[in-house]
């Protein structure tokens, strides 16, 4: 028999990070007693968000000690979000391995059971979250045994094989965006409301889903200069706050012309992946931000910057405020240390508005009313903001000290695809080991957007056989497009040599040596000659034996072709 309900319900955070699954149910009218992780900087944040004094912890430290396990208070409300980072698909495609994640989960449900099965038990209610991914590696259910409590379960009248958690019929996934959040964040759930011995789904708030510009269009632009304007929290309505007490938002978060050239390549072009966004399509909730703060990669929130420049700083990342908004965290919710940590911090957290939708059944289940989102109080998180080191600068960043990449760096891009296959300028042989075997540079085809597709080198100097084959299928109009090649890519010409160094360091360098800026010119010129998509050639058997190649990369074959051939004459 349970205890009877105190008027503020009380909370364990387990995994608490910087207080996501927390701050949701301290919206809802729940106290948080304690956060639990080993991470000394998101313990920082939670302490200081929610009042507490913890100390970093490691969650496996309750994997075998029963005594560490009845230290913890005992609450109305244990929530819990190991570390995604484990059971994330992005992480090694997902063939990461899953050990040490299987560990955390199964010793965080080992205390779930004792503080569920444990006599004059307080707990009224568990949550778990994670990625969907993880669903797979949770068992249907745990017994006694299978959380290594089989002396315990006797000592309390149970058999040890008796089912200690139930997950089969408690679990499911969740969008953060049905439930007001602006971001699209799918994330498995499981958990108990223990009187009535299920989980309850929580009722979707939004059929119509908040889009990501509703949050970046109601906050100040990062160029802003300082004031004291009042600005109204872009989730709650009724947090109102000067310009002057908001944190990590005025500052330069442009990024270099060669990181943002990367991400939207592999966004727009990538070789084998679908097509994203770039800039951020912002008509739509965002995508899930990850916990690493990326400039160059698939995964990248990447928007237009509001200082007019090109090159260097034209895009930027979102601001350290813009995703905490995005995450649902309020204006006034404060993250210690530098741009990189506070990042991690927001990226690994639950979504607020998620978790308050799961505060709100709980509160259900106990006969408490809801909060509604305009009545929640933000008076226990004011006047933090002169705690934290504040990224604030009101300055334009100085882009004065240009990215350099390793010796021998790896280099494939192609300029567009089509018909299954890409045509690519690369530094290595694709067809041989992953190793740099020299420094040559190659056009290669890939006859398909996948792997285990063929791969062809084309020899040096066959651009004088693609030459007469445009002009023998296409005239005039190919004689045009040779012509302006030929014109336009002079300076590159019998330059190849160049290309590393220019790809290294393309602030030392003329960029019309660097071959990322080459293969964007090339895809604009065929462009610019408005060839049909689609329109096809026959092909000479020396290609791969195709019948037929599309015109496009036919164009394709020539231009990258010609760029490497002087290395060889």
């Amino acid at each position: 028999m349970t205890s009877p309900i105190k008027k503020q319900p009380e909370v364990i955070d387990f995994f608490c990070g910087s207080g996501g699954f927390s701050e949701g149910f301290r919206q809802q009218g729940f106290k948080i007693v304690m956060g639990i992780d080993n991470w000394r900087p998101a313990v920082e944040s939670h302490n200081l968000n929610h009042h507490l004094n913890d100390v970093p912890k490691d969650i496996l430290d309750f994997e075998n000690s029963l005594e560490d396990i009845n230290k913890l208070p005992n609450t109305e409300v244990i929530v819990g979000s190991p570390p995604c980072v484990l059971f994330s698909m992005s992480n090694k495609a997902g063939k990461s391995d899953k050990t040490l994640g299987i560990r955390l989960i199964e010793s965080y449900l080992r205390v779930i059971a004792v503080k569920k099965h444990q006599k004059k038990s307080r707990l009224q209610a568990w949550f778990l979250e994670n990625v969907p991914n993880s669903r797979k590696y949770i068992k249907p259910r745990y017994t006694f045994k299978d959380l290594r409590l089989e002396k315990w379960a006797r000592s309390i009248g149970k058999k040890p094989s008796s089912i200690a958690l139930e997950i089969e019929r408690n679990n499911t996934i969740l969008n953060a965006a049905d439930y007001g959040a602006p971001q699209r964040r799918h994330r498995f759930v499981c958990g108990e409301i223990i009187n009535l011995n299920q989980f309850v789904l929580p009722e979707k708030t939004h059929s119509k889903h908040t889009k990501l510009c509703d949050v970046k269009n109601k906050l100040p632009k990062p160029t802003s200069p300082k004031s004291s304007k009042i600005w109204v929290d872009p989730n709650y309505p009724q947090l109102r706050i000067p310009s002057n007490q908001i944190t990590d938002h005025f500052y330069d978060t442009g990024i270099y012309e060669s990181y943002w050239r990367n991400t939207r390549d592999y966004k727009l072009n990538h070789p084998y992946m679908g097509k994203m966004s770039f800039p951020e399509n912002e008509n739509s909730p965002s995508r899930t931000i990850m916990a690493t703060r990326s400039t160059s990669s698939r995964e990248a929130l990447i928007y237009k910057s509001e200082y007019f420049r090109k090159g260097d700083g034209e895009y930027r990342t979102p601001t350290i405020r813009e995703i905490a908004c995005l995450m649902g965290f309020p204006l006034v919710y404060q993250f210690v240390r530098g741009e990189a940590t506070k990042w991690r911090q927001i990226g690994n957290a639950v979504p607020i508005h998620l978790s308050g939708a799961l505060a709100k059944t709980v509160r259900i289940s106990m006969g408490l009313s809801p909060i509604a989102i305009n009545k929640i109080s933000f008076q226990a998180l004011t006047n933090n903001y002169t705690k934290v080191l504040n990224l604030n600068t009101y300055k334009e960043a100085e882009f004065n000290n240009p990215p350099k990449r390793k010796t021998l760096s790896r280099f494939r891009r192609h300029p567009f695809k089509e018909g299954n296959m890409t045509v690519a300028l690369t530094n290595y042989n694709p067809t041989t080991s992953s190793k740099r075997e020299n420094l040559n540079w190659y056009s290669a085809v890939f006859y398909g957007t996948g792997k285990g597709f063929a791969v062809e080198i084309l020899r040096p100097n066959m651009y004088k056989y693609f030459q007469r084959i445009i002009l023998r299928s296409d005239g005039n109009h190919g004689k045009r497009f040779i012509t302006d090649f030929n014109r336009h890519f002079r300076p590159s010409l019998n330059k190849v040599k160049d290309f590393q160094n220019a790809y290294e360091n393309p602030k030392k360098f003329d960029k019309n040596l660097n071959p990322d800026i080459l293969v964007d010119k090339i895809a604009d010129l065929i462009s610019s000659h408005n060839i049909e998509i689609g329109t096809r050639v026959h092909s000479p058997e020396a290609i791969a034996g195709k019948s037929a190649l599309p015109l496009r990369q036919l164009y394709a074959m020539y231009a990258i072709n010609k760029l490497i051939s002087s290395q060889h004459e």
